[in-house]
């Protein structure tokens, strides 16, 4: 046999159709500037006109802070009301620009709490924080304590690396709202995102904000959008292309997430049969795809190939909606006479509980049995001169599956044995 390469890939994208209907479950945990223009309801309704379904729910009080909603019997009720596809935090909107002492203590232990809180409900949904926006003359309030905020971008660059450390010590989403009205105030200064107190969104800016929730919820390209609610289509398209080319073009640039899943494997290749042990971490589903055309869902599957040339197995590791993939190419350089090996060879009992019994057509010399635990590790191993009745003493093994890989002078094989 020979390896020709081995890749893993790891693809941080959430699992979905290209074409077709997509189900979300999205809570919306915030305030006022979730709260006005009815964000969820302005999401939902993309989702429609985009042939998906958005189910939502929302607490959204006014002035409420991440230390407020992590320890309000609502937000956590509602938390733990169904298993959320996503859960959407907002902070409130000049806690985000404060000084880092600050907001050690009276911010970023709030977002890790409510991050678990959500975790620890279902440990598939995931966090995803609303990036929002400097206000759009500074906030004077606070000018005086931290100068930074006294401008537009002074103020929205603050906010904007808060959210993102947030997301990356919570291994979480952003969806960056704030990068987009930055975007269409330097390209299409015409669009008044600001409501008349200049910290609130107007429909525009709510508008804006949808669209960027709907990319990063479903993964799609925006452009697809005709629902334009009472914007002009012109607002409406250059609203479309800034979350194109900030959110949907970038989506791994919000995606602070780690995948879960780590796919592994090993192999036995006996003529044309290999026998695979996955030794994958943290899955919930799997698909081996065997490169003749065929695949499989079992955890340790035996294959046989019915030509010899070089395959490209892949193993594919699901969890929470995401997936990594290892691929080898091997070569299988001889076929076998399967009949004539099936006739050669008797086990039993199989399941066994204490001895298990090999039975060959004929007297073989210079034998080797192992036997191997699904990690690879071998458990037993002996060694015969000669022999045509041999025994295996498996009752100091553990109850699973394990694989004996018995070895003459001219043929090997492999067989799954069930220790009871």
């Amino acid at each position: 046999m020979k390896y020709a390469f081995v890749t893993s890939i790891l693809i941080f994208l959430s699992v979905f159709t290209v074409q077709g209907q997509i189900n979300k479950k999205v809570l919306f945990i915030g305030n006022s500037y979730t709260g006005v223009n009815n964000l969820p309801l302005l999401v939902q309704n993309i989702a429609i006109d985009m042939g998906d379904v958005l189910v939502y729910d929302s607490n959204t009080p006014g002035g409420y802070r991440f230390m407020n909603h992590a320890t309000h019997t609502t937000t956590l009720n509602k938390i733990n009301a169904q298993a959320w596809d996503y859960v959407v935090l907002q902070a409130q909107s000049q806690e985000t620009s404060w000084s880092n002492a600050q907001m050690q203590t009276e911010l970023y232990p709030y977002a890790a709490a409510l991050s678990n809180a959500i975790r620890t409900n279902n440990e598939c949904t995931q966090p995803m924080f609303y990036m929002t926006w400097g206000r759009e003359n500074g906030d004077s309030s606070n000018c005086g304590n931290a100068p930074w905020v006294c401008t537009y971008e002074g103020m929205d660059d603050a906010i904007k690396n808060t959210y993102n450390f947030m997301a990356a010590d919570n291994e979480a989403e952003v969806a960056p709202v704030g990068a987009v009205w930055r975007y269409l105030r330097t390209h299409y200064p015409t669009i008044d995102l600001y409501a008349a107190d200049g910290s609130h969104p107007s429909l525009e800016g709510s508008y804006a904000a949808a669209c960027v929730f709907y990319t990063m919820i479903y993964k799609k390209d925006p452009l697809g959008i005709t629902w334009n609610s009472s914007l002009s289509s012109l607002d409406a398209d250059r609203i479309k292309m800034a979350t194109k080319n900030i959110v949907f073009d970038q989506i791994p640039t919000w995606d602070f997430t780690v995948n879960p899943a780590k796919a592994d494997y090993s192999e036995v290749i006996n003529g044309d049969q290999i026998t695979f042990t996955n030794t994958s971490d943290d899955f919930d589903s799997l698909l081996w795809d065997f490169g003749d055309g065929n695949t499989s869902t079992d955890l340790h599957p035996i294959h046989s190939y019915g030509a010899v040339g070089d395959y490209n197995i892949s193993l594919t590791v699901y969890k929470c909606g995401k997936w990594d993939t290892m691929v080898k190419t091997v070569s299988i350089v001889q076929l076998t006479n399967k009949n004539a090996l099936l006739e050669q060879i008797e086990i039993y009992p199989n399941p066994v509980k204490d001895k298990l019994s090999i039975s060959l057509n004929s007297t073989y010399y210079n034998i080797l049995l192992e036997l191997y635990d699904l990690s690879g590790k071998l458990m037993l191993t002996t060694k015969h001169k000669q022999g045509k009745d041999l025994k295996a003493d498996m009752s100091h093994l553990s109850s699973g599956i394990y694989l004996m890989k018995l070895s003459t002078e001219k043929h090997t094989f492999v067989s799954k044995i069930l220790k009871k």
